[in-house]
């Protein structure tokens, strides 16, 4: 793959996440070991991580107490009403690590994205996590798939 499409690709993976407000997380089911997906709401914080706000009575965060380890789907495909085709579109899975974020200002970034999150922020079991990404996958449409590792997408800390 050449450099120029790597960065066009890559160009297209953080479109994809400040575009997308929700994804389907995948955790280990705590109980059985299978694999277990929810909807979850997604904002981006300021290094560029994922950010949720989920609720400790939720069996995903229950999942993630007993392993961390996660996978996010953004889906930016189109609807087959649209005449495109359901897969077409881009769309990103990140995996990683997702820890709890008690910063403020990621609390505010996710509220500025999820205004309607405000009816249940100040709820004791709700808490704003953020997911630490380890490795991309980005399929953006026929033979535009890469693998990109986290050094590659998430920009320099400061």
């Amino acid at each position: 793959m050449t450099e120029t499409s790597k960065t066009e690709l890559i160009a297209i993976s953080h479109e994809i996440m400040s575009r997308i407000g929700k994804a389907s997380l995948a955790t280990i089911d705590h109980r059985s070991l299978a694999p277990y997906a929810s909807l979850v709401l997604m904002a981006i914080s300021a290094e560029g991580m994922p950010l949720l706000m989920i609720s400790d009575l939720a069996d995903h965060t229950q999942n993630l107490k007993a392993d961390n380890s996660a996978a996010l789907l953004l889906d930016g495909t189109n609807s087959p009403e649209d005449g495109k085709g359901a897969l077409s579109g881009a769309r990103l899975t990140i995996q990683g690590t997702i820890e709890k974020d008690d910063r403020q200002d990621s609390l505010k970034r996710f509220l500025a994205r999820h205004n309607e999150a405000n009816l249940y922020a100040g709820f004791a079991d709700f808490h704003v996590y953020r997911m630490i990404p380890k490795r991309f996958h980005l399929v953006a449409g026929y033979g535009r798939i890469i693998w990109l590792d986290a050094d590659e997408m998430m920009p320099p800390a400061n």
